[in-house]
């Protein structure tokens, strides 16, 4: 039965889409009410990669261990509906999976959907929304915590910042309770959030997450809107806006959560460190002329202690076998979190419409990079990249990018922090259809 449910599901989203795509509208929306006040939105994301990674020292595909792999990834697979029932009820349900690959269940994939986002929330008014449910509006510190996949600006959204959460989830949704409104040219989100049981026990002289019962997370971002608001409908922030808004926020964060972490003392007695970490970033969208080019900028920091030389390893998705014990992690993996600040940074140029009305195609060419300067670290660890995305019909709707990224890797020293032994890269090339 939950599998009819499902098929049924997927048949109703995709008879409307016609309807979607003839409106050229990003939503399909059904009205409940004659003022559109009341509505349900369907929306469903797809994105496919071909990517070729050099892969770090140690990485096994199956039983041998390789220098570099190629593979096809459908990094994500979004359905979701969501809307007002009533004056003051918002709900929104997303189904989904992350990351599916040649590596997924050790053979041919059936990995199932999974439920990313369910929450229900009453609204008082502007100012003040209350809610709970599995979700994102505690996931994080900074902007991309919390991000909209099918708008991001990178091919993938800087992935450190949902990593930052120790104890996130599956796609750093959590099961939270949240308040979050309006308030002039300021909107907030705080929440309170049951975490997950770290199930993997690296109890060592170094910090690492503990696995004992998780006490309560707390977590908030306070934003100020110089220009247009952006939307609190739901969670996720817009990478890019394709210059039909004018966005200038600044934003605070933090995150807390006691005894989080832990290690071993010099005399093998346990030792427990807070999770605390502050963000702050600034987000820049604008048209630049009437023609429609535009530039999108970000930028964000985040000072993160976790304890004694924490660190960990960003790969996402990972295209080899998952190793712990590898100091850059398995496969493309960087050490991109840990004790210590974290710096990134990313630009994109949205190119003018053509003259020929026929000819709706954008191209948007883009650069990024992130610096980690972590307390393990013998140098800060970096890394960028740059690509492109062509929207084929300049919306979020299908767009094809290609990313080039660039990475420092570290070698484990037995006394001392670990030192930069060399640079790898990976191309990817994604397509996406989005509506």
């Amino acid at each position: 039965m939950p599998h009819l449910r499902i098929i049924l599901i997927l048949l109703f989203i995709a008879l409307n889409t016609i309807n979607v795509l003839a409106q050229d509208k990003p939503f399909n929306v059904v009205n409940i009410s004659k003022d559109g006040a009341q509505y349900i939105k369907f929306g469903m994301n797809l994105q496919v990669w071909g990517r070729y990674a050099e892969l770090n020292a140690g990485s096994k595909i199956g039983k041998n261990e390789v220098d570099d792999t190629y593979d096809i990834v459908i990094r994500r697979l979004r359905l979701q509906a969501m809307g007002m029932l009533t004056e003051n009820i918002f709900f929104h349900l997303q189904f989904g999976q992350n990351n599916i690959n040649f590596t997924q269940n050790s053979g041919p994939s059936n990995a199932p959907l999974s439920v990313m986002d369910a929450l229900g929330e009453y609204h008082f008014n502007k100012s003040l929304h209350i809610g709970g449910g599995l979700t994102a509006w505690g996931a994080g510190t900074t902007r991309y915590s919390a991000n909209s996949s099918s708008s991001q600006l990178t091919l993938d959204t800087p992935m450190y910042q949902q990593f930052i959460n120790t104890s996130s989830t599956f796609g750093n949704r959590n099961l939270s309770i949240y308040a979050k409104g309006d308030l002039g040219k300021f909107n907030y989100r705080a929440a309170i959030t049951n975490p997950y049981r770290n199930s993997t026990n690296n109890l060592g002289l170094n910090s690492t997450v503990s696995t004992e019962t998780p006490r309560a997370q707390y977590s908030g971002i306070l934003t100020y809107s110089f220009f247009d608001k952006e939307s609190l409908e739901d969670a996720y922030h817009k990478g890019t806006y394709l210059g039909t808004k004018k966005v200038f926020n600044l934003a605070l964060g933090y995150m807390t959560q006691a005894k989080a972490m832990w290690h071993l003392t010099p005399d093998a007695t346990i030792a427990y460190d807070d999770m605390k970490v502050l963000g702050f970033d600034v987000f820049y969208d604008s048209p630049l002329s009437e023609k429609g080019n535009a530039i999108t900028a970000y930028a964000s920091y985040n000072n993160c202690d976790y304890g004694k030389n924490y660190i960990q390893s960003v790969s996402t998705p990972n295209p080899a076998v998952g190793d712990g014990s590898l100091i850059n992690g398995s496969g493309a993996g960087f050490i991109g979190v840990g004790t210590g600040n974290i710096y990134y940074a990313q630009l994109g140029y949205l190119f003018a419409k053509s003259d020929n009305q026929e000819k709706k195609g954008r191209f948007q060419p883009y650069i990024a990079t992130q610096v980690a300067a972590l307390e393990a670290l013998d140098e800060p660890m970096t890394m960028y990249e740059v690509g492109a995305n062509y929207y084929t019909t300049g919306t979020f709707g299908p767009k094809i990018s290609l990313n080039y990224q660039n990475r420092a890797v570290f070698d484990k020293t037995l006394v001392g922090q670990y030192k930069q032994s060399d640079r790898l890269g990976m191309v990817v090339l994604q397509c996406q259809v989005s509506f």
